[in-house]
C-alpha cells in the first residue's frame, strides 16, 4: 500500500487563534490526564466497538442499538437523555459559562446498510477483527463514548455544551433524515457538528458533496406487441431521454456528476410496456451546480412522452404515456473556508498529536447538512484502521485506536473551550 502524502503543509497556515488556544489545552494538567484516559481505556473502548456491533441495526431498523445508547449515555451522566421524533439518541453535556452558550454536536450514527437478517456476530483473524458495521459506524459510535469518558472521569468542564448524538438514518435510503431532524431550518440553535464515521483519524471530510435521486416513472396504457401496435410504450418514451442524457455537459469545477444507475420496466417480449422507470443520481459539492443540473435534466422526461405520443399520433390524455417523478434521495451540498473552526480545531489537534493529515476531501455523510446550512461541520475518523466497508467482510485493525478519542476531545474542548483553562474558538451563530 502505498505511503499516504501528510497534506498539511499544502494548506494556509493556522489562525494565531486556534494554536494559541491548542497549545493552552496541551499544558492544562486536565486535558493530559483526558488524553492519558483514552490510552489506558483503548482496550476497553474496543471492547465497547464489539459489544454495539454485535447489536443488530439496519436502514430504519436503528431500535435496538438505540436503546442501548440510552443506556449508556444515562450510565456516563449525560442529562436529558432521550429519542427523538425520528430515533436520534441525544443526551446533553452542559457547559459552565453563561448562555447564550456555544451548542457544539458530536455524533455517530446507529444505521449499517444490512438487512434484519444478517448476522452481525464478530470474529477474530490475527489482527483483524470481522463483522459488518464494525468500523462503518459501530467504531465512531464507540469513540463517541470514550471521549466522553475522557471528560467525565477528568472532570473536563467545557464552557459551551457538548450535545452527544447517535443518530439515526446517515446510510443510503436514510437520506441524512436523523441529522435533517437535528437541523430543521436555519435558525437551529447549534453552532457546531463533529461526526465520528470511519476509524483513521488522519483522515477528514470537510466539504459536503451533495446529491439528489430520482426515481422516474413512465406509464402508459400498454398492450399486445403485434395486435396493439400502434400504443405508446413506456420503454420506448424512457429510451427517448437517451438523447439529452447522453450528452449532457456539466462543469468540472466544481465536480458535477451524474448517472442513470437503474433502468427496468415491461413485462414480457411479445409486450408495449405499460411501465418502466429510471433511478438517476446528481451528484455535485455546491447546491448552485447541483440544483442547474437537475434544471437541465428534468425537463427532458416529459419531452419524451411527448415525443412518443406524437409519434403514434396519440392525443387523448387516457391512452397517452406520462412521466412522474418522485425524490428518493437529497443530501444538500456546500464547502467551507480553511478559517471554519472545525477545520481549524481539526488540523491543530492533529499537530498536537503528531499526526499527519491524509485527507482533506469533499464527500456525502451526516456533516452535508450543517455546511450546507453555513454551520461549521466535519466527519473524523474514530480510531484504528478499516476496510471493506459495506460489505459482509467488513474488518478493523486496532492500531493506535486511542488517537481516535484523542482528536475528538482536543476538538471539542478546542471550539467549546474549558472552564479555567481557554475559551473556545467556536463562535455563537448570529440568528
Amino acid at each position: 500500500m502505498a505511503e499516504k502524502i501528510n497534506l498539511e503543509p499544502g494548506l494556509p497556515p493556522l489562525l494565531a487563534e486556534t494554536t494559541a488556544t491548542m497549545d493552552a489545552l496541551m499544558l492544562a494538567p486536565v486535558i493530559q490526564a483526558a488524553l492519558k484516559t483514552a490510552v489506558d481505556q483503548d482496550a476497553a473502548c474496543l471492547a465497547e466497538q464489539i459489544e454495539i456491533t454485535e447489536i443488530p441495526a439496519w436502514p430504519f431498523g436503528e431500535q435496538m442499538r438505540a436503546a442501548d445508547f440510552v443506556e449508556r449515555f444515562k450510565r456516563y451522566g449525560l442529562t436529558d437523555v432521550k429519542i427523538d421524533e425520528v430515533g436520534n439518541v441525544i443526551g446533553v453535556r452542559p457547559g459552565t459559562g453563561p448562555e447564550p452558550r456555544t451548542k457544539l454536536i458530536i455524533s455517530a450514527h446507529l444505521d449499517t446498510v444490512f438487512t434484519e437478517t444478517t448476522d452481525f456476530k464478530v470474529r477474530k483473524e490475527g489482527n483483524r477483527y470481522y463483522a459488518p458495521s464494525i468500523g462503518d459506524d459501530s467504531r465512531g459510535l464507540a469513540g463517541l463514548l470514550q471521549v466522553l469518558r475522557c471528560m467525565n472521569e477528568n472532570n473536563v468542564e467545557t464552557v459551551g455544551d457538548v450535545i452527544f448524538v447517535a443518530d439515526v438514518g446517515e446510510e443510503g435510503v436514510g437520506d441524512l433524515r436523523g441529522v435533517k431532524h437535528l437541523f430543521p431550518n436555519k435558525d437551529v440553535d447549534i453552532d457546531g457538528f463533529i461526526s465520528f464515521d470511519w476509524c483513521d483519524p488522519r483522515e477528514a471530510v470537510v466539504g459536503a458533496t451533495g446529491s439528489l435521486r430520482y426515481r422516474v416513472n413512465f406509464d402508459g396504457p400498454g398492450g399486445h406487441s403485434y395486435l396493439g401496435f400502434g400504443q405508446p410504450s413506456a420503454i420506448h418514451a424512457l429510451m427517448r431521454t437517451s438523447t439529452t442524457l447522453a450528452d449532457l455537459e456539466v462543469p468540472k469545477d466544481p465536480k458535477t456528476t451524474y448517472t442513470v444507475g437503474v433502468l427496468a420496466g415491461g413485462t414480457t417480449v411479445n409486450s408495449i410496456a405499460a411501465h418502466a422507470h429510471m433511478d438517476i443520481d446528481i451528484r455535485s459539492t455546491e447546491n448552485t451546480s447541483l440544483l442547474a443540473l437537475r434544471d437541465k435534466i428534468m425537463p427532458c422526461f416529459d419531452k419524451a412522452c411527448e415525443e412518443e405520443n406524437a409519434h403514434w399520433g396519440i392525443t387523448d390524455p387516457a391512452n397517452q404515456v406520462k412521466a412522474t417523478v418522485e425524490i428518493i434521495g437529497d443530501r444538500p451540498a456546500g464547502q467551507q473556508p480553511h478559517e471554519s473552526p472545525v477545520c481549524q480545531t481539526l488540523r491543530a489537534g492533529l499537530k498536537a498529536l503528531d499526526l499527519p493529515l491524509t485527507m482533506y476531501a469533499s464527500t456525502s455523510g451526516d456533516h452535508n447538512v450543517a455546511v450546507s446550512m453555513g454551520i461549521p461541520g466535519i466527519c473524523i475518523g474514530a480510531g484504528g484502521r478499516n476496510g471493506k466497508m459495506h460489505t459482509l467482510d467488513e474488518w478493523y485493525e486496532h492500531v493506535d485506536g486511542y488517537q481516535g478519542p484523542q482528536l475528538g476531545l482536543l476538538m471539542v474542548c478546542a471550539m467549546s473551550g474549558v472552564k479555567d483553562v481557554v475559551n473556545g474558538v467556536l463562535p455563537k451563530r448570529q440568528h
